[in-house]
């Protein structure tokens, strides 16, 4: 594990992600405006749509790309069909023989290409080195998988403005040498990279400068798929799957290292496990700090596993374990390895994750993302959601529907030769289908009710704000300033719900100021279908949204940081109010704090309309936060003067009880 560890490169920054670790990555143009319509661009040859800034929030789907799915499943389905046996060694040769390059295509390709990036990387005085990881790197690679690179220098900065410059200089090197085009600067992600196709290859390359953490997961994989020939064969076969079945679409609210994880998770959790846990794995072996989580784990696994099942029944099993989890309730964990609630988590209940509590509660790390679909821990970061990336109420549902109908499938078929049970698994898939026929757009009327005719039970689009760091910051600051009894002591949970209770009057002060929206609240609303049982419905603000121009556009550099930018940003908009174009929607939204999180949530039918659509990716999202950020600010200079002013006036109150006794 010291050599991964020296070759990963090093790495001290905690709150650097993985590129496998599901976190969506927002792809930033070259700074010219976008126009609302027609704005869709090609970005490769293999990927598409991925520069839609939707801050991860985004519930659109967009069906995989066909041609991509054609190229590999045509040549599968050909190879299974021409098996005479059919039994589960010969399909396995045949169908990892079909999806995946050999190690010699995978080593040719991967010198040409670093060949070609010697010539744009070097800079004087400043070595570097090349490490690929990914799909690569874990052993999983498909034949249109693209390629992952981390390049550490010598004089590595971890600053990510230093990095963004690093791409920006590497982009035009890049385009001066002619080698590789298609060039993307992907620079709104916490991990910024550049993605570029590789001409003689005709490969996409995602090249980073700050991902050491990106290696240790794709050699985790790795060792864990060449434990057990069983392991690695499955993993193929989930992951053709999931691209077939409309889990891994364009919009990435699932990833392959997800349903990896899920699969490890369900290995462990055998009544004869296949696998042992992270926290088991990690006895004995050489710690590998980053923060104060463990990396660490054995290269070659060692476990004595009783488990003799057929590759047949795992797959089946799995498909039946995940058909009838309870994604809400339960916590996948590869790092426990056992089935354990959520709620236990929150409760501090679980032996466990002693690492996590102490992280949390001694080191002031991020809590888990709770507010999610599926809560996925990553199994060496305990902090991490990796599940997160499924914040799309519709998506969650065709993950649903697609191990229930994979379940179905294999079940429906036991009589069959494993290779048919396979061709039946990529083919008879199922495509989750919104509800909307029915629904009707909300109209508020003059009394401000709501009609009987509006659709609540239709799907709605969630928008999900967490708390950042530095957001919390400033609360506790401000609470700081307004405490009067110095001996009390303020805790973590004051300062969220104190961070909730703004974000809700920013929030709405925001849209009504700055992007001059309509606000009007809607009495006795309907509770609509998405808002969970356990909020209160007095605890929840429906209000209609309605817009007729657009002020936000061309307002890139909006910034906040006192009261006076914040009445400059409001009379740029209303100076901005007539001359600026028509953008006219109308939707009902409801709002409420919802685990320590702000969630924002739309009927869905709303998002296939073009102006509604507009503003919530192209301003809402990508704004709203500098606003915010602004407001804390303004907050905090109101707490500090006024407590100024009350330290004076104690002051000279005191000064005049002193003269009077004299």
């Amino acid at each position: 594990m010291a050599d991964d560890q020296q070759q990963a490169g090093p790495s001290n920054q905690p709150e650097q992600q993985p590129k496998d670790d599901g976190r969506e990555q927002k792809p930033q143009g070259d700074g010219k405006e976008q126009k609302p319509q027609g704005r869709k661009r090609k970005l490769s040859a293999k990927r598409q749509n991925t520069n839609k800034r939707n801050n991860g929030n985004s519930d659109t789907e967009v069906d995989p790309d066909p041609e991509k799915i054609r190229f590999l499943l045509d040549p599968v389905l050909n190879a299974l069909r021409s098996l005479l046996n059919g039994n589960e060694n010969e399909t396995m040769k045949a169908l990892i023989a079909t999806l995946q390059p050999s190690q010699i295509e995978i080593e040719m390709a991967l010198t040409k290409v670093k060949m070609d990036l010697d010539r744009v990387l070097g800079f004087p005085n400043n070595a570097y080195q090349i490490y690929d990881f990914g799909s690569i790197k874990s052993g999983l690679a498909f034949r249109d998988s693209d390629l992952d690179f981390y390049i550490h220098y010598e004089r590595n900065s971890e600053s990510k403005q230093e990095q963004t410059k690093l791409i920006h200089i590497i982009h035009g090197r890049m385009l001066r040498d002619g080698t590789f085009h298609g060039l993307v600067k992907i620079l709104g992600a916490k991990v910024p990279l550049l993605r570029a196709i590789h001409g003689p290859t005709n490969l996409t390359c995602d090249i980073n400068f700050s991902n050491a953490r990106g290696c240790y997961n794709s050699k985790f994989i790795f060792a864990v798929t060449r434990f057990d020939p069983r392991i690695h064969k499955l993993a193929i076969i989930i992951k053709f799957w999931a691209k077939c079945a409309f889990l891994l679409t364009n919009h990435r609210q699932m990833n392959t290292y997800c349903i990896i994880m899920m699969l490890i998770f369900y290995l462990q959790t055998k009544k004869l496990p296949l696998l042992p846990a992270v926290q088991d794995l990690q006895k004995g072996v050489p710690r590998v700090a980053f923060g104060p989580w463990n990396l660490g784990y054995p290269k070659d696994i060692k476990f004595t596993s009783m488990n003799k099942e057929a590759i047949r029944m795992l797959l089946q099993n799995f498909f039946k374990y995940y058909s009838t989890f309870e994604f809400e309730k339960n916590l996948i964990s590869p790092f426990v390895g056992r089935l354990c609630a959520v709620e236990e988590m929150k409760q501090k209940k679980v032996r466990e994750l002693q690492p996590y509590y102490r992280a949390v509660e001694h080191q002031n790390y991020p809590e888990f993302n709770y507010g999610t679909q599926i809560s996925i821990q990553d199994p060496f970061e305990l902090n991490m959601n990796i599940g997160g990336v499924c914040n799309s109420a519709a998506h969650f549902e065709q993950i649903k529907l697609s191990f229930k109908t994979a379940h179905e499938v294999m079940c429906a078929n036991n009589s069959e030769p494993f290779s048919k049970v396979l061709e039946n698994l990529f083919t008879k898939t199922k495509r989750y289908q919104k509800q909307t026929k029915n629904a009707v757009v909300p109209v508020v009327s003059k009394n401000g009710t709501v009609p009987k005719t509006v659709d609540v039970s239709a799907h709605w689009r969630i928008c999900r704000l967490l708390p950042v760091e530095y957001e919390l910051f400033i609360v506790r600051q401000v609470l700081l300033a307004r405490k009067t009894d110095k001996e009390a002591i303020i805790t973590e949970r004051q300062i969220k719900d104190v961070w909730a209770d703004c974000m809700l009057d920013f929030i709405e002060d925001i849209l009504q100021k700055i992007y001059l929206c309509k606000v009007e609240p809607i009495k006795d609303a309907e509770r609509a279908s998405s808002v969970p049982n356990n909020i209160r419905k007095e605890d929840v603000r429906t209000f209609e949204l309605s817009c007729e121009r657009q002020v936000i556009f061309k307002r890139a550099r909006l910034q906040i940081n006192n009261e006076q930018e914040l009445n400059n940003e409001i009379a740029i908009s209303k100076n901005r109010w007539e001359m600026n174009r028509p953008l006219v929607f109308s939707s009902r939204v409801d709002m409420f704090k919802s685990n320590d999180a702000i969630e924002f949530h739309i009927p869905e039918e709303h998002h296939k309309n073009g102006s509604i659509r507009v503003f919530i990716e192209s301003c809402f999202l990508t704004q709203i936060r500098k606003c915010i950020k602004g407001y804390f600010k303004v907050m905090l200079y109101k707490a500090e003067e006024k407590a100024k002013a009350a330290l004076e006036t104690a002051a000279m109150e005191s000064e005049g009880q002193a003269q009077t006794a004299q």
